[in-house]
């Protein structure tokens, strides 16, 4: 079985990702990094010299790679599921968990993280970041409101989110 992690940047797909596959045994991957691996450079290094659009090429490249015998949670990209052949994909191959977070909370992680390995907010103020989750937010909502299971983040901590996440798929496990 794969299980998708989608939700906007920040939210905390890949420390989830990486504690839920850890407690259940499941291959860990993350979409980024792999994003990296291929490419022999970072993200962000990636966005200034070739673009958004060969970045979402490799995107779109690295989750169609994962394979797909075997137990994975997937970390995505924040616009990774913003693709209808991404949706595609994820939907036939597994099933999709949102990770929901309010803009104030994403406003919040992404104003004390290191920003310069985040291309979209690299050089931005606090309004500015603002400004950015709200228009990117409402903009990607629709896409990651067609996941399988929404995990509501604002007021959880960690564990009760992983703890959700490892409930989920266990009933899943249960249906098979």
């Amino acid at each position: 079985m794969t299980i998708y992690l989608t939700g906007f940047m920040g939210c905390g797909k890949s420390s989830t990702g990486r504690r839920v596959a850890r407690a259940l045994g499941y291959t860990f991957a993350d979409t980024d990094c792999l994003v990296e691996e291929t490419a022999g450079k970072s993200i962000a290094r990636i966005f200034a010299e070739e673009g958004e659009t060969v970045f979402r090429q490799l995107e779109t490249e690295a989750l169609a790679a994962i394979p797909q015998e075997g137990n994975t949670v997937v970390a995505t990209g924040g616009g990774l599921p913003c693709s209808e052949r991404n949706l595609s994909l994820m939907r036939q191959r597994g099933r999709i968990v949102y990770l929901a977070s309010s803009q104030e909370r994403l406003v919040h992680i992404l104003l004390a993280c290191r920003r310069d390995r985040r291309p979209r907010i690299a050089g931005l103020d606090e309004a500015g970041i603002r400004e950015y989750v709200r228009t990117a937010l409402a903009q990607r909502e629709s896409y990651y409101a067609q996941a399988d299971r929404t995990v509501i983040c604002d007021g959880m901590d960690s564990r009760h989110i992983v703890d959700e996440i490892i409930a989920y798929i266990r009933s899943l496990e249960e249906l098979q």
